[in-house]
């Protein structure tokens, strides 16, 4: 705690004491009707912190589930102050939205202040969930110099926008969302996937008539949250993508799907389905006008669309040792410029490991990497916008370590596979990037003058 407290107070001047700020122990609370014992101690915490604009407060919270019905946003008054919260671990403590209260924008959430950015507080060691029962679990909006350490955000309702997002709502002040401390991060979601099937789409001419099922799958599936899409390079070929809803037999595996739109596509090479499961969220983890910033270690678990989004303003951020898992992949907008990710490890990535839209930013020493060989693949790298957008795109040394799959394509622009007549845009600069195909080749060998 007293790195915490130095961390929080200002510099005393000299000979003076030190302002502290109010520490409150969720252990120490009893509910009052609807108002859990978290709920009591954020009370206390949160009035500590209004009233002591400069040190703020600090919650402890109990080792174990500590449930909330309120589910109040948490003091946005700029300055250096709110009540930063301090757990036993992510595996240990949890703020926990009970089932019987009435959905919430988020478990867990700072708004912006007409103050200004809040600057210094600190949560370290805790999961919170939403239950299924809040739009997001975490929402942070309007922060500056913030450390975040060992926490997990999770279990948003079904077919939320975003499991977390950290950001800047102001207008007045987007991108001023900046240096924030990021160490492990994880979003998440309690419902097993199922995993493992593998169907593979038959045409008739270019229309999708049906599909085989090479592996039902090795773990069950959800009959609410079975899914499945098409994916790859040629998908930029068709006037109409086709659409298909996947079925289950008895024992919950896949066995068949229907067709709910046959689509249109002039070339089929590179079309694969890409089967999932789990709550449907569109963004693991939304960055939104959070700019200047330092991430060790996301790790985006649950069965979003995107593991993370970096979207308009979130630029000139270091990002160290992603891990998007669960066919998920990562979306880099237009505005989010000159981030920099460094050792990414994609796990069973889907339709591609990232999408590129902003003018530049840094790809480096990217792992690729996925469980069993029913992988269908399709692209690494989607070079999504306009190729005149690309300024400065550098994905160097990207490869596969010992996994494979004969259909994997390095890159891909919004025009489908490189071609004589689609070029890579010569603002995109790959250096060492290995096929994954299987043959071991190198593309883009960078040589010594």
């Amino acid at each position: 705690m007293s790195l915490l407290i130095g961390f929080l107070a200002e510099s005393p001047l000299l000979g003076s004491t030190p302002p502290q700020p109010g520490v409150f122990y969720v252990a120490t609370y009893s509910p009052s009707g609807t108002h859990t014992d978290y709920d009591m101690a954020r009370q206390a915490a949160d009035a500590f912190a209004v009233a002591n604009l400069w040190t703020g407060s600090v919650l402890v919270l109990k080792p174990t589930a500590n449930m909330t019905c309120d589910a109040v946003p948490l003091p946005s008054l700029g300055m250096s102050s709110t009540t930063s919260i301090i757990g036993a671990g992510s595996g240990v403590s949890s703020i926990v939205k009970s089932a019987e209260c009435p959905p919430s924008a988020a478990t867990l959430r700072h708004d912006n202040s007409p103050n200004g950015e809040l600057s210094r507080a600190w949560y370290q060691g805790f999961t919170v969930d939403a239950n299924h029962v809040d739009l997001a679990a975490c929402e942070i909006y309007g922060m500056s110099l913030t450390t975040f350490i060992d926490v997990a955000c999770g279990n948003a309702v079904a077919s939320a926008d975003h499991e977390l997002e950290f950001g800047n709502r102001d207008p007045n002040s987007v991108g001023w969302m900046d240096n924030i401390y990021i160490y492990d991060l994880k979003t998440f979601d309690s419902v097993t996937p199922g995993s493992g099937a593998v169907l593979n789409p038959v045409w008739t001419l270019d229309s999708l008539s049906g599909v085989t099922v090479s592996n039902g799958g090795t773990r069950p599936y959800t009959a609410r949250y079975a899914r499945a899409q098409l994916v790859g390079a040629d998908i930029s070929t068709c006037s109409s993508v086709p659409t298909l809803t996947p079925t289950l037999n008895s024992g919950s595996y896949i066995d068949g799907a229907t067709i709910t739109n046959a689509g249109a596509c002039q070339s089929t090479a590179h079309l694969y389905i890409l089967v999932q499961d789990g709550t449907p969220v569109t963004y693991g983890m939304k960055f939104s006008n959070m700019a200047d910033s330092h991430v060790w270690m996301l790790r985006a678990t649950n069965s979003s669309t995107y593991g993370e989004g970096w979207l308009n303003g979130s630029g000139d951020n270091s990002i160290y040792y992603e891990r998007p898992d669960a066919n998920q992949f990562m979306q880099i907008l237009d505005n989010a410029n000159g981030n920099r990710h460094m050792s990414p490890l994609f796990t069973d990535p889907g339709g591609y490991a990232a999408g590129i839209y902003s003018q530049n930013g840094t790809f480096q020493n990217a792992l690729l990497t996925w469980k069993n060989s029913s992988y269908v693949a399709a692209s690494g790298y989607f070079v999504g916008n306009d190729p005149q957008v690309f300024q400065d795109w550098m994905i160097q040394t990207s490869n596969c370590g010992s996994t494979s799959s004969r259909n994997f394509v390095p890159i891909t622009t919004r025009d489908g596979t490189l071609s004589p007549n689609n070029p890579l845009p010569p603002g995109v600069k790959p250096q060492n990037i290995e096929s994954c195909d299987g043959t071991s080749a190198v593309d883009w060998v960078v040589t010594e003058p």
